[in-house]
């Protein structure tokens, strides 16, 4: 498939650091897109091991060996400030962000009378007040050009029933709201939003996913252990995701192609919402 208008545009992705975030940026400064490669770069308490700095730059050398042109933005999508920061510094490198890609993510296990508060925080802030954060200063630009796509990563749990992640279900849950929301709000200014839902993704090494790592040490498994565990939990028979399920999703998305696919929840999730 031939994507369209994607040669020369700007994209703007949270969590690309590493994992699905970087193959999303990778992929797409294929396609000719400059990439703004967003991630914390440290720690954060009582979750697993985030992005490295080391790690969102060579996301960024990745990009420029494509062809593309890439920044790194260290950034925690919990703090407004860091992210209109952020933002201000891809405007000032770039001029305009014509693709916002919500992808930062992390999830956790907690029962629900056992719910660490600091975590439940870290969930919310992270997966849903993250996005919002991001497009209250991209979507200004947008609004002015009256163009612009933003593509927001849900998850497939909203199909299926979770234990032990009701703040991440929650989180992800009004992350399929808000992308409905703002696509209503913002269709008077041609920006479509639309989100993914993905399954649990296959954690290969650079380009996999770090969620299931880091899920599956929480409860004595490795990597490939944890990788069927929850695949197997949920999926339909025979079906496993991988990263570039995922980014070819998003390629489609942020092209010309879906230039009147908006307030969709395209769901890459292995038959979960069939559940």
């Amino acid at each position: 498939m031939t994507f369209r208008d994607l040669e020369g545009k700007v994209a703007l992705i949270t969590g690309a650091g590493r994992g699905q975030g970087a193959n999303h940026a990778r992929v797409l400064a294929e396609h000719g897109v400059n990439i703004a490669a967003l991630d914390i770069c440290e720690p954060i308490p009582n979750l697993y091991a985030t992005a490295s700095q080391a790690d969102l730059e060579r996301t960024v050398k990745e990009v420029e060996a494509a062809g593309a042109r890439g920044l790194a933005l260290k950034a925690d999508v919990r703090e407004e400030k860091q992210v209109k920061d952020a933002v201000s510094a891809a405007l000032e490198e770039f001029g305009q962000i014509d693709i916002l890609i919500n992808n930062a993510g992390m999830a956790a296990l907690d029962s629900i009378h056992e719910m660490r508060s600091d975590v439940l925080d870290a969930m919310i802030d992270i997966n849903l007040k993250g996005p919002m954060w991001a497009a209250k200063y991209v979507v200004p630009g947008m609004i002015g050009r009256r163009s612009g796509k933003i593509i927001n990563i849900s998850s497939a749990v909203i199909g299926s029933g979770h234990a032990m992640l009701s703040h991440y279900v929650a989180a992800k849950h009004g992350v399929t709201g808000l992308t409905r929301a703002w696509a209503t709000e913002l269709a008077e200014f041609g920006i479509a939003v639309n989100a993914i839902a993905p399954a649990t993704i296959k954690p290969e090494p650079d380009h996999g996913s770090y969620m299931v790592i880091g899920l599956g040490e929480a409860i004595d498994m490795d990597k490939d252990a944890a990788y069927q565990h929850f695949s197997g939990l949920v999926n339909l028979p025979g079906f496993y995701a991988e990263a570039q399920d995922i980014t070819d999703a998003v390629v489609f998305l942020a092209s010309g192609n879906a230039r009147v696919i908006t307030g969709h929840t395209l769901h890459v999730d292995c038959g979960q919402a069939t559940r």
